[in-house]
């Protein structure tokens, strides 16, 4: 009966630190790249579509994803964690582009032909904004529209 209690008691013991450890891994943050990358500053007037965890490409490779965004003197700003390995010149630009027409964002690095290279938290000199479909298309109907009168007095004059 004595030996049932103390075995119950160990199970009891073995629980909570399960649940212990088990707890500390749900809540504890992931640093995935750990010390294995750099992080570079981007500011940009729009970036619809992007948010943490946005994939930023190299030549159609991931080398890394965005970290954080904040805004600074009311103009987005995005902090990006890309692989240590990499040298990013100091006049590389960075843009955000669609996969497809209407595929998800990415953060796109074209690297630049400099030999001084950016540094851990530095920021990029050159970005590009998102593009924002619906306003693309909306500005080409515009332009169909002003021209729809100037094409059909095109085709009256062939005729």
């Amino acid at each position: 009966m004595e030996t049932e209690k103390k075995i119950r008691i160990k199970k009891f013991f073995y629980g909570i630190v399960a649940f212990i450890i088990l707890l500390n891994l749900v809540f504890t943050e992931k640093n995935r790249g750990g010390g294995n990358v750099n992080s570079y500053f981007a500011t940009f007037n729009k970036i619809d579509g992007v948010s943490v965890g946005t994939d930023v490409v190299i030549s159609g490779i991931k080398v890394g994803e965005v970290k954080e965004i904040l805004i600074e003197d009311n103009y987005p700003q995005i902090l990006i964690n890309v692989n240590k390995n990499l040298r990013i010149s100091d006049d590389s630009s960075v843009s955000i582009q669609t996969d497809g027409l209407f595929g998800k964002k990415f953060v796109l690095i074209e690297v630049g032909g400099n030999e001084v290279y950016l540094k851990n938290g530095e920021k990029f000199s050159y970005a590009e904004d998102s593009i924002v479909i619906e306003e693309l298309l909306g500005k080409i109907i515009l332009i169909g529209e002003k021209n729809k009168g100037l094409w059909s007095k095109i085709i009256l004059k062939q005729s």
